[in-house]
């Protein structure tokens, strides 16, 4: 219903104006652009998170085995020094033996020195043995002092030992790189 208003001073006429209907100004038209601006927007966002969500879940799986994947290679690159020390060592030792050997092959005399120390440390007037390989002796003999030395065919070419009645002096450089790798007590 509309509103009557009365005005006492005009008469019929303000009467008859009170009466008639109010029109509201209309308002105006809806944009169009902006609203379908507005619901293009909304859709594209709703539409982003359902795709996310979505790839999220189809790629959970393969995170799960890649991070799986990386755990195990992590394991597996971990170095146990204390497994691998011994390793380490003996293959230290081979490679040391071997180019020992390769150097007694080409000039055995390269033992004089280790033969030297050991006459030097037996006690003059001690009777003493030079011990050696049949090799070494042949090529360390013309070297020698007056010495008894006796040939062990099953020692190592590089072993050379100086032993009396109460001593043993080992010159061998594989005793000496036992010494060094801690292989000897």
């Amino acid at each position: 219903m509309s509103e009557v208003l009365i005005r006492p001073a005009n008469g019929l006429a303000s009467l008859l104006d009170a009466l008639q209907p109010r029109v509201e100004p209309a308002s105006p038209p809806p944009d169009l652009e902006a609203i379908r601006a507005a619901a293009h927007a909304a859709g594209q966002a709703a539409g982003r998170a359902e795709g996310t969500a979505n790839e999220r879940a189809a790629l959970a799986p393969l995170k799960a085995q890649l991070t799986a994947a990386c755990t195990a290679l992590s394991a597996a690159a971990v170095v146990d020094a204390d497994a691998l020390r011994p390793v380490l060592a003996a293959l230290v030792r081979q490679l040391a033996e071997a180019v020992l050997l390769a150097e007694l092959q080409r000039d055995p005399a390269v033992l004089l020195a280790l033969a030297a120390a050991a006459l030097a440390a037996v006690v003059p007037g001690q009777a003493a043995t030079l011990v050696a390989h049949p090799g070494t002796l042949a090529a360390l003999g013309p070297f020698l002092p007056e010495i008894a030395t006796a040939a062990d065919p099953a020692l190592a070419p590089d072993c050379i030992t100086v032993s009396g009645a109460d001593f043993i002096i080992d010159t061998s450089l594989s005793a000496r790189l036992a010494d060094i790798l801690g292989d000897r007590g």
